[in-house]
């Protein structure tokens, strides 16, 4: 069973029994937080905020329960790029962690197809930041575990320009980054990956959490996170590629899929 991190109906038997289980410590936990940064931000005068009495507790069924169990799980997540139809089709049949070797690969196809020149594909090359920036973004898939619009703010120039950060973040010629942001179509990747490894788990529980206290009646906002996927990419497959024009691609986070995004967002 495939997890949608926002939404509690997906958890499946596992997941929610464990849920149902320490439904009060949930509850309690989350009341109390919500109260005490009512109480911080509204003191008069400043006072710090307090500690949350159940907060051990919830940490200690946060870490040894929840995410022993989300590490054996599978969730669904999403890739927001500009790709190619060729680049597109390429995805679909295998997902590829982000390095040079990749991007060098990508950049000859445009050379080949005539969609850049060999200069200005050298250009965007050299001042890739992976170059400097390795550890931060090589050998990895950006994702996010709750979809958002297009139109976000987070995601456009992922979606605006090809190549995403590894070819225009540091790029300063303007006239490449131009022509970059012709070449492609916006796309929003659907994934299903596992979450082994106990950051990836543990990362994904905040939002499982809150849904299920939403889930309880509380009026929480459910946020989601960033996930990397990496060791694990595999295992990871492609379910859908939504591309701009497709009514999917245009209702992300609003009516697609049921029961996720902007339905979620409970205004404070």
């Amino acid at each position: 069973m495939i997890i949608d991190a926002c939404n509690s109906k997906t958890f499946g038997t596992e997941i929610t029994k464990t849920l149902i289980d320490n439904s009060e410590l949930i509850f309690k936990y989350q009341t109390e937080d919500r109260q005490l940064m009512d109480e911080h931000l509204n003191s008069s005068p400043y006072q710090s905020l307090k500690p949350n009495c159940h907060f051990s507790a919830y940490q200690e069924f946060r870490e040894q329960t929840l995410t022993p169990i989300l590490a054996t799980s599978r969730i669904r997540v999403w890739h927001y790029t500009r790709l190619t139809n060729d680049e597109a089709d390429a995805m679909q049949k295998q997902l590829v962690l982000s390095c040079l070797d990749s991007l060098r690969l990508r950049l000859d196809n445009l050379v080949e197809k005539n969609l850049l020149t060999q200069i200005d594909s050298e250009t965007v090359f050299s001042q890739s930041p992976f170059h400097k920036q390795f550890d931060n973004r090589v050998g990895l898939l950006s994702t996010i575990i709750i979809p958002l619009s297009p139109c976000d703010s987070r995601v456009t120039l992922l979606l605006e320009s090809w190549g995403s950060e590894s070819a225009y973040f540091w790029l300063s010629d303007k006239r490449i980054a131009s022509i970059l942001k012709k070449i492609g179509t916006p796309r929003v990747i659907e994934i299903e990956t596992s979450l082994s490894g106990q950051l990836n788990a543990h990362s994904v529980t905040e939002t499982i959490l809150n849904a299920w206290a939403k889930h309880l009646g509380l009026p929480i906002k459910v946020s989601g996170c960033d996930l990397f996927i990496t060791e694990c990419i595999n295992t990871a497959k492609v379910l859908r590629i939504h591309t701009e024009g497709d009514s999917c691609f245009e209702t992300m986070a609003t009516t697609y899929p049921k029961g996720s995004g902007a339905l979620l967002y409970v205004q404070e």
